[in-house]
């Protein structure tokens, strides 16, 4: 029983530890490809599963795509494009629940993403919403090549690593997308700024040098 309680602790603290973690990826405005790197290491580390992957809602296509996994034998799923609803992942997002496929023998057609899949030998299967600010931002996908017989403390903590990397990936994307905005309105303003001097230089062809 002392043994339990002991296992159960450390098992606690690490899982605090992965949080904290990602907390201060949230806090560092983390690069996304390295933050979605650091999760995938700790789901499989601490959930102890065999692979793991992100699927990230494109906004233009409106598509799950495929932006980084971990535990893979093969590229099987780097070339997933989904639906809303299409497959397990698309009914994830659409449904913002999770989803649990507990034998993906008898559940294959909703996994039928490339010929290489089957060769991965996969039993069980979660799919669970990323979702940040009320926005689905993707699914956060779960693979064992076993039976998978998680229990309550398992899939709180699922749910809870998923719910920080939400916020972590939404803090990434609106950094990323701040420096892309900052970009164009510097190439913007040195534009508007050579539009000016040209305007000048036709008014004035005395001063040009002192224009530019």
């Amino acid at each position: 029983r002392c043994h339990e309680t002991e296992s159960k602790l450390r098992r606690q603290m690490k899982q605090l530890s992965a949080l904290r973690s990602i907390d201060l990826a949230i806090a560092s405005g983390l690069d996304l490809n390295l933050l979605l790197s650091m999760l995938l290491e700790q789901v499989a580390g601490l959930l102890g599963i065999d692979a793991a992957s992100v699927l990230l809602l494109n906004p233009r296509t409106n598509l799950l795509e495929f932006v980084s996994g971990r535990g893979f034998r093969s590229n099987s799923l780097r070339y997933t494009r989904l639906k809303l609803g299409e497959g397990c992942a698309g009914k994830v997002a659409l449904e913002r629940r999770l989803i649990h496929v507990p034998d993906l023998e008898t559940n294959r057609m909703d996994f039928v993403r490339s010929p290489l899949f089957i060769g991965e030998n996969f039993v069980s299967y979660y799919g669970v919403p990323l979702i940040a600010k009320g926005r689905v931002l993707g699914v956060l996908e779960i693979f064992q090549r076993s039976p998978l017989n998680a229990d309550a403390d398992w899939l709180n903590f699922l749910k809870t690593i998923s719910g920080q990397a939400a916020i972590a990936i939404d803090n990434a994307i609106m950094f990323k997308e701040l420096q892309i905005s900052n970009i164009e309105l510097n190439l913007a303003y040195d534009v508007t700024i050579e539009g000016l001097s040209r305007a000048l230089d036709l008014r004035d062809k005395e001063t040009e040098e002192h224009n530019r």
